[in-house]
């Protein structure tokens, strides 16, 4: 999402793709964005764990960016580009509900992220209906607690694969910015087209999958325990890397059980 061109592609092909009847749900985040308008707001992110640690203040430029911002500007994209969608920035309700997280840590004790959360239930009802009725429901990397009703910053990874089970999606696909899982960072040739979980936990604990790519492969876990058919994760600098997938040309790698 931070090369206009790639994004610009990437939603080409998800109106493509409507257009040729494919039924489509897409989550988005918004890490660097939400970086930029806490440092125009004076404040500091702190990041636990690589989560980020979401205090009153932060929340609410987290909310702002996301649904005001980038959910908004994601549906008037779709809708400029000749497609149908709805997203979360005005009336309809966020149907992902989450809990607090709290982080575990080497000494046993349990850490704080303030409102941060892991969703626990999505309702498809709404999703369902969207889908019905021709359009592509884009869903922010929020949700309401199940405890008071208030927002909560979840990660968009893990809120793909709660709503790809709730809706037993065919595929989960995620899009990130490596061409997907590579035994070598440096040489695209090592690509792993395709791993099971027990794969997927040898080359984490080689530290082969690392860093930003382990919440990736524990969602595609996640995906696929709850229902989902396939997890996919997928270039999304290759605006065609998605095409691909619907047209007999499947790149990036793909998790199975």
């Amino acid at each position: 999402m931070e090369d206009p061109v790639a994004t610009l592609g990437t939603l080409e092909s998800i109106v493509t793709l409507q257009t040729l009847g494919v039924r489509l749900v897409l989550v988005h985040g918004g890490g660097k964005p939400i970086d930029r308008a806490m440092a125009a707001a004076g404040l500091t992110p702190v990041k636990v764990q690589g989560r980020r640690y979401t205090d009153e203040a932060t929340l609410e430029v987290v909310v702002r960016v996301l649904r005001d911002e980038i959910n908004q500007g994601i549906v008037q994209q779709i809708g400029e580009l000749g497609g149908a969608a709805i997203g979360f920035h005005t009336q309809p309700p966020l149907p992902v509900y989450a809990v607090r997280l709290t982080l575990e840590c080497t000494d046993g004790e349990r850490v704080d992220l303030g409102r941060v959360g892991k969703p626990r239930r999505v309702d498809p009802s709404f999703l369902a209906a969207a889908l019905k009725a021709g359009q592509i429901p884009v869903i922010p990397s929020l949700a309401i607690s199940d405890d008071d009703g208030i927002w909560l910053n979840v990660n968009a990874d893990t809120v793909a694969s709660a709503v790809a089970g709730a809706l037993k999606a065919d595929a989960v696909l995620f899009l990130t910015d490596t061409p997907g899982i590579l035994e070598d960072l440096r040489d695209p040739k090592s690509l792993r087209p395709r791993l099971t979980r027990s794969e997927c936990e040898s080359l984490i604990v080689e530290h082969v999958i690392a860093g930003g790519m382990i919440p990736k492969v524990e969602a595609c876990f996640e995906a696929l325990d709850a229902g989902a058919g396939r997890a996919v994760i997928l270039d999304g600098r290759n605006p065609f890397a998605l095409l691909g997938e619907f047209l007999g040309e499947p790149a990036g790698t793909e998790i199975v059980p």
